[in-house]
């Protein structure tokens, strides 16, 4: 955002040649290039290489924060903003729906098939919950976890 003064010893200067087209002191070369270079790098579509050809089957969502009211929280009621979701109507149809907290810890745990499957360990966990309702009219939901997510 940038914040331009009206008036000043320019104004009187011929309105076109105070301009410049772009140059001037309105805007500087850094400016334009600047703009330029953030064009470009929207016009570039990369496309990720995925191992498997099946789509996405989960959303991605950012956990909000909790429920609360002016002088506390209530961290039982997590608040999820999904990607996409916009409106109650589609949020509503995510009531019901499992979600997971998924986080790395500092150490591998021990996890199903421990001894037959190396591959499996590592220390990426996840902490489950379920969507029990919209959260206003703007598309968030509330979602309660089997045991409190970290405050």
């Amino acid at each position: 955002q940038f914040l331009y003064f009206i008036g000043g010893k320019d104004m009187g200067i011929k309105k076109s040649v105070r301009r410049g087209k772009g140059k001037g002191p309105f805007f500087n070369e850094a400016h334009v290039n600047r703009g330029k270079r953030i064009a470009a790098l929207k016009s570039v579509k990369e496309n990720v290489k995925r191992s498997r050809n099946s789509p996405r089957l989960y959303m991605k969502a950012v956990l909000q924060g909790y429920r609360r009211g002016l002088a506390k929280q209530h961290n039982h009621t997590t608040l999820v903003r999904i990607d996409d979701v916009i409106t109650r109507s589609d949020a509503d149809w995510y009531t019901g729906k499992r979600v997971a907290y998924v986080y790395h810890g500092y150490k591998a745990k021990r996890c199903v098939r421990w001894n037959q499957a190396p591959a499996r360990r590592g220390n990426t966990r996840a902490m489950w919950g379920r969507v029990t309702r919209p959260h206003g009219t703007s598309g968030m939901v509330r979602a309660k976890f089997t045991n409190n997510l970290p405050a």
